[in-house]
């Protein structure tokens, strides 16, 4: 029998709270070993308790629930416990100012039990998953534009050696190309874009586009 995923919640309201708990009556794939009403508290509950995932509202009373996640991601004790945002802000540059603070997914509270069981099984994973409503924003925004909310040039920083052709692939892929369209856009061949497609999905290890463009958009790529 598999280990039970350990899960904290950070919300300032307790009827949420509340919720998460019955939600999660009868679960017998999750349990809850921690609760947090505000920022400063949800550090130290991490530091404590050491949940495999946190379930973190981004308005709190004292810091932002995007602020707990860049300080939990920052410390070595802390920093494999796996944060995903359940807010009522469906605002894309918050959503991508959480991701890049080491977020690995964003909801929105009125996604219904499954999706947020589904979110912190993922998590525990190391899957991401983000609000169907915001993954659309995300990837307009950047079809529109090549770049994201918050976006920073950051050549050479970069902690994944993308070649020069793999970033023109993932670029367009982000953009919603699919593999024939690159291909024509970049006038090479199918297969060429294909193995160059392989190469990013192995570097960013990822096995969809889905998962490929968050992971890129985290780690600050595109």
């Amino acid at each position: 029998m598999e280990e039970a995923i350990r899960l904290a919640v950070v919300d300032d309201q307790v009827i949420v709270r509340l919720g998460i708990r019955r939600m999660l009556e009868g679960q017998d794939g999750i349990q809850l070993v921690g609760e947090a009403g505000c920022g400063e508290e949800a550090l130290r509950m991490a530091s404590d308790v050491r949940p495999q995932v946190m379930l973190v509202d981004v308005k709190l009373p004292d810091i932002s629930g995007v602020e707990v996640v860049r300080r939990l991601k920052i410390d070595d004790r802390t920093s494999n416990i796996q944060c995903v945002m359940l807010t009522v802000y469906d605002d894309l540059e918050i959503a991508a100012e959480a991701l890049r603070a080491g977020a690995i997914g964003y909801l929105l509270k009125d996604s219904g039990p499954e999706q947020i069981l589904e979110a912190v099984a993922s998590a525990s994973q190391g899957v991401p998953l983000v609000s169907s409503s915001i993954a659309g924003k995300l990837l307009s925004t950047f079809y529109r534009s090549d770049r994201l909310p918050g976006s920073v040039v950051t050549e050479g920083k970069s902690e994944i050696p993308l070649t020069e052709r793999e970033y023109e692939v993932l670029r367009l892929v982000a953009k919603g190309y699919s593999n024939k369209a690159v291909a024509r856009e970049l006038n090479i061949s199918l297969s060429t874009v294909k193995t160059h497609l392989r190469g990013v999905f192995r570097k960013l290890e990822v096995e969809d586009r889905a998962h490929l463009i968050i992971k890129a958009i985290k780690q600050g790529i595109i």
